[in-house]
């Protein structure tokens, strides 16, 4: 039988002087990264192992001190809906949201929101994360969104179990067959969610829960019905039997639900600009098929939300950035960067 995927990534192959721009080239389909160079700082190295279990990814992963950044403009425009759970075997993290700190250190597990934005300091470390498309753990925990940020305390039973579990997809991970492999998933999902549950300081109150299974339903509606001209905050909370004050409270947390829909349908138009398979189609036919109905708006909206117009985004069509490898000289690694593919292809 076929064994599951895996992917391997090291920068031990590389010259000094290029291991960080590369891992920071790799990294960047979740975060942007920096480093403070100081007249000590050691050599830059990173290790990356992964394996994927259906659609999940389980992977080790350790470097050097780094600035690891999610900035609002990132998450519009990558799109990564996904949850990533960090466990720190090594070192210490400082997760920041706007003005919150949390400084995470050996044995804690803190969850991301991919869709969320994040600012975080991490020190030499080494972590095992496991990465969840939203879709698959949003059936075991509704309001998953109000994790982010979170630590699993690391002496709850619960959190003792899904330590040991992802420990064991980690180190079996070569074994595992793609059969057994995508059964496994849903067992991780459930464990994974039974953690978070028995954690006292996080528990969701049942009207919180409440409110967050519509809130990802109302989500799921936005996205499913993105095309359309007659999605609007009435539309919405008629389908949901909502008044409009009780649809903007229960979206709270999108800042504003036209915002919420435009930042949709901008990110939309800049995955299509890039594909091939719409080149035919003119920057006004876009912008009109995703509801934007005056072509001055929507240049407006996308230079603001991008930082360039859909022309110039166009342009870049054609590159292919999970095929592109770092070239260093003449050398070209022979470097396993599939899981970069694979994160872009959740989006």
């Amino acid at each position: 039988m076929d064994k599951i995927p895996h992917t391997k990534f090291s920068t031990d192959l590389l010259p000094e002087k290029d291991r960080f721009e590369a891992w920071r080239d790799s990294m960047g389909v979740i975060f942007d990264i920096e480093r403070e160079e100081r007249d000590n700082s050691p050599p830059f190295e990173a290790h990356l192992e992964g394996f994927i279990y259906g659609q999940l990814v389980v992977g080790m992963t350790a470097s050097n001190a780094a600035h690891y950044m999610r900035p609002t403009s990132k998450v519009n425009r990558d799109g990564l809906d996904m949850i990533m759970v960090q466990l720190f075997l090594e070192g210490e993290m400082q997760f920041g949201v706007d003005r919150e700190i949390t400084r995470v250190a050996n044995g804690d597990m803190i969850v991301f929101d991919l869709g969320q934005k994040a600012d975080n300091f991490d020190a030499d470390y080494k972590v095992l994360a496991v990465i969840f498309p939203r879709e698959t753990i949003s059936e075991f925990i509704p309001d998953i969104g109000r994790w982010h940020g979170k630590i699993l305390p690391r002496n709850q039973p619960m959190t003792i179990l899904l330590r040991q579990h992802l420990f064991s997809l980690y180190h079996l991970g070569s074994e595992m067959t793609v059969e057994f492999g995508a059964s496994i998933q849903r067992s991780t999902l459930e464990l994974t969610a039974s953690a978070f549950r028995a954690s006292e300081a996080n528990l969701a109150r049942s009207a919180a829960i409440v409110t967050a299974t519509i809130l990802q339903e109302i989500r799921v509606h936005i996205r499913t019905h993105l095309a359309r001209p007659g999605l609007s905050p009435e539309s919405i909370a008629g389908a949901f039997g909502l008044s409009r004050a009780q649809l903007y409270r229960t979206t709270e947390s999108l800042n504003g639900i036209m915002n919420y829909i435009r930042d949709l349908r901008l990110r939309r138009c800049w995955k299509e600009l890039q594909d091939p398979a719409f080149f035919h189609v003119s920057i006004s036919e876009m912008g009109f098929k995703w509801g934007f109905n005056d072509i001055r708006t929507f240049n407006r909206n996308f230079k603001n939300c991008y930082g360039m117009t859909p022309s110039d985004t166009r342009k870049i069509g054609n590159r292919k950035r999970r095929e592109k490898q770092p070239k260093i000289g003449a050398l070209q690694l022979e470097t396993d960067r599939s899981y970069e593919g694979w994160l872009r292809s959740q989006a």
